[in-house]
């Protein structure tokens, strides 16, 4: 550290639990040491298993950087590298969405839940940053879209988005509804996504269906002026939350990586940073199910 402690002042250290599997360890260090043998790194303060367990630390924790980078004899622009060298290691392992939607057919699914969720960001100074505040959240941030299965697992995340964008305008930016469409699957969004289905009233000329386009896009019934709700409307709405709540899982699922309660990054490595942490996120879910479905 640069700065002696004053006598009788000397650093004291404590053990946190990282509620992690050991297999995910072991696939970020595998990773660290595959980058260091390709560029012949002769030398690093930290070998892959410690580097790999400090960012793993960052990620779920979210501590100050130059707090955990003390007790290891660091800085804290040291910790913030190998933080970004391995969110680009694991980013790179995220599947595309072709992918993703040609491995969900594949099981037989049928429906794709659709959501988006502002990650919270500091506030910047400067006309471009006033693209990120949220009048809906109250606060700045930047959007991304998730599909999950219709069992809340995560399949894909999107790239990030000004937060002031809506959930419906990320979703026609981004061909969603077009993509899923190619694969003969219908997507599932909340009332965010009202008047999404009218995209296919106007679509009289699909490639797919060779025609009118014949795709379903499921949102729920929304009241109207002088036109409440009935009876019905109201049963197939709450069977629909129902159905819809599994996408809220798998937010929180990824949403345990605390270092998205609020981003100090910056918002240039925001993308990296939700692809990787997709990928840690699937990489436990597996191991669980691994874990679940083993003999006993």
């Amino acid at each position: 550290m640069s700065q002696q402690p004053a006598e009788g002042f000397g650093p004291l250290s404590y053990q946190v639990t990282l509620p992690l599997s050991r297999q995910t360890l072991q696939m970020v260090a595998e990773l660290i040491r595959t980058r260091r043998r390709r560029l012949r790194s002769r030398w690093r303060k930290a070998d892959p298993g410690r580097q790999a367990l400090v960012v793993l630390a960052v990620l779920r924790h979210d501590p100050r950087l130059a707090d955990l980078g003390g007790g290891m004899s660091v800085s804290a622009s040291t910790v913030r590298r190998w933080v970004l060298e391995v969110i680009a290691l694991l980013a790179a392992r995220a599947a595309r969405l072709g992918r993703v939607l040609r491995r969900l057919v594949a099981r037989g699914g049928a429906v794709v839940l659709v959501d988006g969720t502002l990650i919270r960001t500091r506030r910047r100074t400067g006309r471009a940053n006033r693209a990120n505040y949220s009048g809906k959240h109250k606060q700045h941030g930047l959007l991304a879209l998730a599909l999950t299965d219709e069992d809340g697992r995560l399949l894909w995340i999107s790239a990030v988005l000004p937060g002031r964008t809506a959930d419906i305008t990320a979703a026609r930016r981004l061909r969603i509804r077009e993509r899923l469409h190619a694969h003969d699957l219908a997507p599932a969004g909340d009332k965010g996504f009202q008047g999404w289905h009218k995209d296919v009233r106007v679509t009289s000329d699909c490639d797919v269906c060779e025609g009118v386009c014949e795709q379903v896009v499921l949102t729920p019934c929304k009241a109207e002026t002088n036109r409440p709700l009935t009876r019905a409307q109201k049963q197939a709405n709450a069977a629909f939350s129902g159905m819809r709540c599994a996408v809220e899982g798998g937010f929180a699922a990824l949403k345990a990586w605390r270092i998205l309660d609020k981003l100090r990054l910056d918002a240039r490595h925001a993308t990296t940073l939700l692809r990787a942490l997709l990928v840690l996120t699937q990489h436990e879910q597996s191991v669980r199910d691994g874990v679940r479905t083993g003999p006993a």
